[in-house]
């Protein structure tokens, strides 16, 4: 997971997620050194998975500072998650994208729950 998201042979960067689901949390990865010659992508991994009991600030900066510890010596990864507060306290200087899906569900609820917005299934 280290090498595939530090920066490969063409300078490209792969890009570490996160996703919480219930009890568990996912690492998924790109490996910028596998190209897939059909499809002109790189082929996606799973990396660490986090088994948890509870979904709080401090149980996932124990997890995401494990993995900060790994990436010590190489180049910070770009990551992508649902603006987890723990990973950007344990990656202060990473890139950081956010999920187009989890952004979208985010505006929805602030739309709906915090303004009153009715929003119409499609």
């Amino acid at each position: 997971m280290k090498r595939s998201c530090s920066p490969g042979p063409n300078g490209v960067r792969g890009v570490m997620m996160f996703d919480k689901t219930f009890y568990l949390t996912a690492a998924v990865y790109k490996n910028v050194t596998l190209l897939n010659s059909r499809t002109m992508e790189y082929s996606g991994f799973f990396g660490a998975f986090f088994l948890h009991g509870n979904s709080d600030f401090r149980v996932f900066t124990q997890f995401f500072q494990h993995i900060a510890l790994e990436f010590a010596d190489s180049p910070t990864p770009v990551l992508d998650s649902d603006e987890e507060k723990a990973l950007a306290f344990a990656f202060p200087d990473a890139g950081n994208l956010t999920c187009n899906r989890h952004l979208r569900g985010n505006c929805v609820n602030y739309l709906t729950d915090k303004i009153g917005v009715h929003m119409a299934p499609k």
